[in-house]
Formats: C-alpha cells, structure tokens, sequence
C-alpha cells in the first residue's frame, strides 16, 4: 500500500488526451450556447429560473455533449445508473461533472459514497490508483452565468489540491491552452446545501 500523489495538471491533460479535454471544452461552451438558445426561446421564463434549475440544465447538456464525443473511444467507460454518472478513462482518473465556486468549491451532497468517491487521500493498492477528477464550469452566482471550462483535483470534496480553466487557444484553435485558478477564499451559501445536488454527480 502507498500514500496517493497528486500529478501536476499538465500531466493529468497528457494522461486524459487531447480528444477527452476537447470534448470536454466544447461540451461546456456547447451547453453554454444550449442555454442561451433557452432563454432566446422563451426569455419570459428566464426571470424565474432557479440557480438549481440551470445547474441541472448546464450538467444534463455538458453530460450529452461530452458523451456523445468521447463514447466508444479506447480507454474510456461511461457510468450513467442515476444517480451516479461518471467517466472511467482507463484506471487511472475518475470524472464526473461538477459546477466550480470561487475557491473550487463544489457541491456535493455528504453521502458516505460522495465523501469516499472525493477523498484522493486514501491508501490504494500499488499500480491501482484512481484520481477523482471534477470536470465542469465555474459559476457566476450573481450574473448566473455558465463561465469557464474546468478541471480541478482535490484531496477532499471542499480541500482543492489545483483547479486549471480550459480554453481554445485563439491562435491554433486545435490547442487547448490552461491556466491556473488564482487562490480565492470559499464562499459558504448554507442555504443551498439542503437542496442542492442531491443526486450524486449533478450540478
């Protein structure tokens, strides 16, 4: 048994693969356009959308967009047996799509599951580890926007070891650039914890 490390974020996107990051980023700007395609359809309903109503909406457009590009490629299993939806990519990372707070916070409802499936710190078997991944958007709660793609890994759910925001690189539209998330402290909203995300790997 050995103690679990923490790869550098350059290392974990080489080990994903080009074609996972791409997917993942036009996933998240995809769904970005999907719900601005809503709100143009019906803007009067607009007004009462919950922030709850549009982190659901944002997932189940991200979850469709990046599964339809990467189902079937090599090395990659798609865990979708609600509530639990996940991305295996061989045996070394987990992913599942999250919305990202200022200071990476996620939200995740505090099941005994939930707790262990983010817990990187756990002793694993020699050449066994599996690194939880969240992958997903960061959050405006005031503008109540879908922002930038991103990809974060912790120690625990609200303990980020490094969160990186994902971008097509204006230049070579093929690349996909990153860069680190400046340190922020978290922003508590207790109110949403009851309600939020009560189904593991939403929102």
């Amino acid at each position: 048994m050995k103690s679990l490390g923490f790869p550098d974020p350059q290392k974990v996107i080489d080990r994903l693969g080009d074609d996972f990051v791409e997917a993942l980023v036009d996933a998240v700007d995809g769904a970005r356009e999907d719900y601005a395609d809503l709100k143009a359809w019906r803007p009067e309903w607009a007004p009462s959308y919950s922030s709850r109503f549009i982190a659901n909406f944002a997932h189940e457009r991200i979850w469709a967009r990046l599964i339809r590009e990467i189902d079937g490629a090599p090395g990659i299993h798609i865990r979708d047996e609600e509530p639990v939806r996940e991305i295996l990519s061989g045996t070394a990372f987990v992913t599942r799509v999250k919305r990202h707070h200022p200071g990476d916070r996620i939200s995740a409802y505090p099941t005994t599951g939930s707790l262990a499936h983010w817990s990187n710190r756990a002793l694993t078997l020699e050449g066994l580890e599996s690194i939880s991944l969240a992958a997903g958007y960061y959050w405006d709660e005031e503008t109540r926007d879908i922002g930038a793609p991103v990809l974060s890994l912790r120690e625990e759910k609200d303990k980020p070891v490094w969160g990186i925001t994902l971008h097509r690189d204006a230049a070579q539209p093929t690349a996909i650039q990153w860069a680190p998330v400046e340190p922020g402290l978290p922003e508590f909203d207790l109110s949403q914890i009851a309600i939020e995300d009560e189904e593991e790997g939403l929102a």
